[in-house]
């Protein structure tokens, strides 16, 4: 008589199923998951464009980049657009821009500091110009406002 009978464990691995199940689901009411919220970089709104000699001087201040609250800005890509000067401007038509350069930010910014980047113009060229703040994540900021130059 003493033998196992067929089927007789079956309800215990069915009761360690149903504790497993309890104890790893929890309790209460599961929220769908959610990204945790990342502060990008503010954008630059005083971007400035001058000739110097054969180049052109972009010009930028970093106040207002490292307020309270906000992620600092770890560098600041540079983009162009260009077309030749003897057409006519587009207004409506969208900007092709090409990154061209890089400000990379190695130490903590005054509140009142000038970045710049100069670029080599050619004569006979309508350039646009626009940076872009970058966190320490690679995300990118807000454009900033765009500067136009055309040379001679």
């Amino acid at each position: 008589m003493g033998g196992p009978r067929p089927g007789g464990g079956r309800w215990v691995s069915w009761l360690v199923f149903a504790v497993v199940l309890l104890v790893v689901g929890g309790c209460g009411i599961k929220k769908s998951p959610r990204l945790p919220e990342v502060k990008t970089p503010r954008g630059v709104d005083d971007l400035r464009a001058t000739p110097a000699g054969e180049d052109i001087l972009l010009e930028w201040t970093t106040a207002g980049l490292e307020s309270e609250g906000e992620q600092a800005p770890h560098g600041f890509y540079v983009y162009r657009a260009e077309e030749p000067a003897d057409t006519e401007a587009c207004e409506s038509c969208p900007i092709l821009f090409r990154r061209v350069g890089l400000v990379k930010i190695y130490r903590k910014l005054d509140s009142e500091e000038v970045l710049s980047f100069r670029e080599p113009m050619r004569p006979g060229v309508r350039y646009v110009f626009k940076v872009v703040a970058f966190n320490k994540h690679d995300l990118l900021g807000a454009d900033s406002n765009l500067v136009r130059l055309t040379t001679d």
